[in-house]
């Protein structure tokens, strides 16, 4: 017969004593927790993440989310507060974009809420008014803060929501290439929304519309555009074209302006002006083209002609009139 293993009394007392000390601990844990929800509560604290945009209405937020729900600091018991209905209550807010509450061990109430930040201020073609954020929300414009950003206009309103989406994504992501760019953000100052769903520019320097079409090819047609700033506007004038066309590839048609006068001196120190900045602002798709160097070809010296000098009497010439031809559009053709 095998033995009997022996079972320790020392090992059966230190486990009845762990078990027991558990058991306490959960107690413990439990009693103080029942004792906890049936204070009363303390205080409501509100955070407000992103602090420095004053969009929400911090007291109508605390009235809507905890005082209209009968939450009323040191008559109500934290067991009576549903976290979770504050928290909803809080995100039905439209400048909430997220919401958190909790209870500390003071009984004080926190809830903690991000505000909505707009990516655009658009206007409707009924008149409307709103702002719209990068998640295709429309914001109300707040009685409390004003939020300078890019301008749309003529926005249209569809009957189909897909179509209303689809549009605002179209804004949303026409307007965050323009802010990222530090020249671009300061030069167009509009955006206007045509009959047929494409974008007309309005631009801070200069009086011509830019036609930029929709959005595809979006950086290949703002670099376009600023090749023709440098190359073309900066040399003859800023007010010589009235419209740019983007909407073909690698190339901008612009239309004279009638009629024409060359620039001023007060128009060639702003153009001055405007080229120290385009210097300065070269946006990233320019900066990393690299010149193109070709060898250069030996050409034999040509024999200078001879030339024959002959005195004949002045003839003085009617002053000719100016012409009243209509000048052509100029198109510029990318070279890349």
């Amino acid at each position: 017969m095998e033995k009997r293993k022996k079972i320790s009394a020392r090992k059966v007392l230190r486990v009845s004593l762990t078990l027991l000390g558990v058991v306490c601990c959960l107690i413990a844990i439990i009693s103080a927790s029942q004792s906890q929800r049936h204070k009363q509560l303390h205080g409501v604290l509100l955070h407000v993440t992103n602090n420095q945009y004053r969009f929400l209405d911090r007291q109508g937020l605390i009235a809507e989310s905890i005082t209209n729900k009968g939450i009323v600091d040191r008559k109500t018991k934290l067991s009576e507060i549903k976290l979770k209905e504050v928290e909803f209550s809080a995100s039905k807010n439209p400048w909430v974009s997220k919401a958190q509450a909790y209870v500390d061990s003071r009984q004080d109430l926190h809830l903690i809420v991000t505000q909505c930040v707009p990516t655009a201020r658009i206007f409707f073609s009924n008149g409307q008014s709103a702002y719209l954020d990068s998640e295709l929300r429309l914001l109300p414009l707040s009685d409390f803060f004003t939020y300078y950003t890019v301008v749309v206009t003529n926005v249209p309103s569809y009957a189909n929501d897909t179509f209303n989406k689809a549009m605002r994504a179209k804004i949303v992501s026409l307007v965050k290439f323009i802010e990222k760019d530090s020249f671009w953000n300061a030069q167009i100052s509009q955006i206007d929304v045509t009959e047929n769903g494409e974008f007309e520019l309005i631009p801070v320097f200069g009086t011509q519309k830019i036609l930029f079409g929709d959005t595809t090819m979006m950086e290949k047609k703002f670099t376009n555009l600023f090749a023709f700033y440098r190359k073309v506007l900066n040399r003859i004038g800023w007010n010589r074209y009235t419209q740019l066309d983007l909407r073909f590839k690698d190339q901008i048609v612009a239309s004279p302006s009638i009629p024409w006068h060359p620039p001023s001196k007060n128009a060639i120190s702003n153009m001055d002006w405007v080229q120290n900045i385009i210097g300065d602002a070269l946006p990233d798709s320019i900066k990393s083209l690299k010149p193109v160097t070709k060898p250069l070809a030996q050409v034999p010296p040509k024999a200078e002609p001879k030339l024959s000098v002959s005195t004949k009497p002045i003839v003085q010439k009617k002053p000719e009139k100016p012409s009243t031809t209509t000048p052509h559009k100029y198109i510029y053709q990318s070279s890349h």
